[in-house]
């Protein structure tokens, strides 16, 4: 009997670890990333196309060794870039080349002699090239490469002269990192041409110009260089001597054009693209004449021509919409191969890269992620009837004019009394147009505040006819009246159905990221006094418990002035409720776990400010001048972080960046002066808590860019490309770099693991 008891008790002591096991905490970041590349190769230009490997994971940059026994490939089946090599002669498999387990590396290039491959990797930090001895049928370590480059700059797309003792390569070195030429929160980079030692010694720049010169490599006979060269979305290809001397442009100017490679002494191939569709061409060299090679609708780039005349390429048909990611980018809802773990020390998380503009938030307590859709994609589609009523009062108001003139000329008055009706009507209608274009569209006021301004409007119409009824006499102080009486009329019937013109219906959808089963969970119906062209749903998240849904509507990039306000919706009830009112621009909440502190973005005090609000009190945490956004607060509500351009560096006097700021609960329930986390040059923002308050995850263009900016923009635009995931913990100031890759990566979301049975 005594047996049965222990046996029973042993039972009930470990079935809890047996059938509950908590897994890995979360991270969910969006990621600016294509899908479907693959490997490819063709005998020539005209040859038969083959596709080398068929992995989920993304797979670029591949070159053949010298003596056309082995490929080498990047390939992100390991999470980061790694590089991998394939033997052509047999079917083995792909296998891992270059190990390290953190840094990215890609851009491999193999000498002439087959005894060095050069490559770019972060190893170090930034986008440096290395070179490695070249032995194919051994695992090489990435600790016993030499960095050629050593700049704190990235330095990019390596390549050999044909006998092997220069490497050109692009660097983004010597160039101040500018503001974004549209959007003003992004920036954006220059890159010039430059030679050296196959040892990295002698660099020389090649090139000096105010935008990006870029994947530069030698003709056949290394008598010249080619690259591209040229403004955003209007790149050449480029010759130049080997000093940088005469370059000339000699693909033509309608097309955007990339990535040379020399076919042979008279011709190159290069990739062009337009509207993220990418296709490989030939240049003749003699007659600048283009072709394409391919007749295909998928998407090929990157030509590399090896020696033989075998070219090898990447790429694949592009990826159609989705159900589970409507509105996001075509294709998957998460990047293939995800999650990767990571080790903290401290515990390990699983990462898992959404491909969304912003990531789609989890659900603490099951495998769904939230996201929100709306069909409409320009003002036609949001239109409604009602929008055409007024083409209906403009007609109307033509033909009242029309009808003003026509009696006028019937009784026979003088020129000065047509000019004086006609530029009245013509002033009226201007004023009606102007106050509703310039509040309704440009400033996007809410609802109530057009109807002030439209009331003054009416209020003044109504003045000048009263006016008129009481001195005005004769036909054309009637045909006046009449006039002002149609736009009296017509502005308060746009007083009336201002809500209607325009509609934005905003889906929101559950999907299970393991099956990929979608659902509709809710429309979102904005407020009646929103102004309807002012209804972007931004920066969705849960609360840490989970079951309620918060986010923010309005304009986020707008002003302190535009119309904000932060939501959140009971997925139990379905109840909506408004979390913060004002007529500014509020956004970007946050809620600690007991619901009783939540912290937000405002804009009521004039300037962008963090609010704390506890209970029915609302507290300006910042006060001040500078521009402050992203707040978030622990789950356990002691801790605050949010990111600031107080301290931040000056970008052309149109932008600064941001730092991320901490302020902490005191004993007696002040919270202290914000502490500096971080400090590099760039941008930091983004910044969301770990579970347990210990950690801060957050986006960083700490690391630079690692690739060439034009190669990455296109193929999904990213406008910031400052995207790298850094995790700091708090109590120790331990910083941890999440990602290397060269796709913009953002907006990390951090939650508890969940049970698995």
């Amino acid at each position: 009997m005594k047996k049965c008891i222990i046996f029973f008790l042993l039972i009930l002591l470990t079935t809890p670890f047996v059938f509950s096991q908590t897994g890995n905490e979360r991270v969910f970041y969006s990621s600016y990333r294509p899908q479907g590349w693959d490997i490819w190769m063709s005998n020539g230009i005209s040859g038969k196309i083959e596709q080398v490997t068929s992995h989920e994971a993304l797979e670029y940059n591949p070159v053949i060794s010298p003596d056309e026994k082995w490929i080498v490939f990047t390939s992100e089946r390991m999470g980061n870039p790694k590089i991998f090599i394939k033997s052509l002669s047999d079917n083995s498999e792909a296998r891992l080349f270059i190990d390290h387990e953190s840094s990215m590396q890609d851009q491999a290039v193999i000498s002439p002699d087959g005894n060095w491959i050069v490559f770019t990797s972060t190893h170090e930090g930034q986008s440096d090239i290395y070179r490695l001895p070249f032995q194919p049928t051994d695992t090489l370590n990435l600790d016993d490469a030499i960095n050629l480059t050593h700049d704190k700059g990235g330095d990019f797309r390596p390549s050999f002269s044909p006998d092997g003792s220069q490497i050109v390569f692009s660097s983004d070195r010597n160039h101040p990192i500018k503001a974004h030429p549209y959007f003003v929160f992004a920036m954006s980079r220059t890159g010039d041409i430059y030679s050296m030692t196959i040892d990295g010694e002698n660099l020389k720049r090649l090139t000096t110009n105010d935008h990006w010169d870029g994947s530069p490599c030698y003709s056949k006979d290394g008598k010249k260089i080619f690259f591209y060269s040229g403004p955003r979305n209007s790149t050449r290809i480029y010759s130049m001597e080997l000093e940088g001397e005469n370059q000339e442009a000699i693909s033509p100017e309608d097309l955007n054009a990339i990535s040379p490679s020399p076919l042979n002494d008279s011709a190159l191939v290069f990739t062009t693209f337009e509207n993220s569709a990418f296709r490989l061409m030939s240049l003749n060299l003699k007659t600048n004449q283009v072709d394409s090679i391919f007749s295909s609708n998928s998407n090929f780039l990157g030509a590399k021509i090896h020696e033989n005349g075998t070219m090898t390429f990447y790429g694949g048909e592009p990826p159609l919409e989705t159900e589970y990611n409507i509105g996001g980018f075509e294709g998957d809802l998460l990047v293939k191969g995800s999650p990767y773990s990571k080790d903290l020390s401290t515990n390990q998380i699983d990462m898992y890269a959404v491909r969304r503009a912003f990531a789609a938030p989890p659900n603490p307590n099951n495998h769904t992620l939230i996201f929100d859709n709306t069909d409409v994609r320009g003002l036609s589609d949001a239109i409604t009837p009602w929008t055409y009523s007024l083409l209906a009062i403009l007609l109307i108001y033509v033909i009242f004019i029309g009808l003003g003139n026509r009696n006028l000329k019937i009784a026979k008055e003088k020129l000065t009394a047509f000019l004086l009706f006609n530029g009245i009507a013509l002033a009226t209608l201007a004023l009606i147009s102007f106050v509703l274009y310039y509040f309704f569209i440009d400033q996007l006021a809410p609802i109530n505040t057009m109807r002030v301004y439209l009331g003054i409007v009416a209020i003044v119409l109504a003045l000048v006819l009263v006016l008129i009824y009481k001195k005005g006499k004769g036909i054309l102080s009637r045909q006046i009246r009449t006039v002002f009486v149609l736009n009296f009329v017509s502005v308060l019937f746009l007083i009336a159905i201002l809500p209607l013109l325009i509609q934005i219906p905003i889906q929101f959808f559950e999907v299970d990221y393991k099956s990929n089963e979608v659902r509709p969970l809710y429309t979102f119906v904005k407020p009646a006094n929103y102004n309807p062209l002012n209804g972007m749903v931004i920066d969705t998240k849960f609360n840490p418990e989970g079951g309620e849904l918060l986010y923010g509507v309005g304009n986020f990039r707008g002003g302190p002035s535009n119309q904000g306000d932060v939501f959140s919706l009971d997925l139990s009830s379905m109840k909506i409720t408004r979390l913060t009112f004002s007529d500014f621009n509020d956004g970007f909440g946050d809620i600690s776990s007991d619901k009783s502190k939540m912290v937000f973005r405002s804009g009521r005090s004039g300037f962008f400010d963090i609010y704390l609000k506890q209970g029915e009190e609302v507290l300006n945490l910042t006060s001040d001048e500078h521009r402050d956004n992203f707040p978030i607060i622990s789950p356990q509500g002691d801790k605050i972080a949010f990111c600031s351009d107080r301290l931040g560096t000056d970008i052309e006097g149109k932008v600064k960046t941001m730092d991320i700021f901490l302020t902490v609960l005191n004993a007696d329930g002040t919270w202290s002066e914000a502490k500096q986390l971080t400090t590099d040059k760039g941008q930091d923002a983004h910044p969301h808590f770990s579970p347990d308050g210990e950690w801060i995850i957050y986006t960083s263009e700490e690391g630079g860019i690692n690739d060439e900016e034009p190669l990455v923009q296109p193929v999904i635009f990213g406008p910031q490309q400052y995207g790298e995931i850094f995790a700091i913990h708090l109590s120790s100031g331990k910083k941890i770099r999440l990602t290397h890759n060269k796709w913009e990566d953002g907006a990390p979301l951090w939650t508890k693991g969940i049970s698995i049975n």
